[in-house]
């Protein structure tokens, strides 16, 4: 009888998850997640209207002096981002 490498639940259901239609549903979650993490409480309670497409993450502020606040310090958020997904999965922010 041939062995086959083991793997844990995490990874199949990962690897299952990956091919199936809940792929960027799952994706954006993750992403809106990190965004909140990030900018924090109050900043997510203003946030609305996020979108997640091609790398590219688009939030849509409730005030126009918090986005350009934010606008300055945007490759930082990012940054940190990318660190709690443990990747490169947002390329640009955009914020509105």
């Amino acid at each position: 009888m041939d062995r086959k490498k083991s793997a844990t639940i995490g990874e199949v259901l990962e690897r299952y998850l990956a091919d199936s239609p809940l792929a960027d549903g799952l994706r954006f979650s993750r992403v809106c997640q990190a965004w909140n993490d990030v900018v924090g409480p109050s900043v997510a309670s203003m946030s609305s209207g996020q979108k997640f497409s091609a790398g590219v993450f688009t939030v849509r502020l409730g005030s126009s002096v918090l986005r350009m606040q934010l606008q300055m310090s945007v490759e930082d958020i990012r940054a940190r981002m990318n660190k709690i997904l443990g990747d490169r999965t947002v390329q640009k922010i955009n914020l509105r």
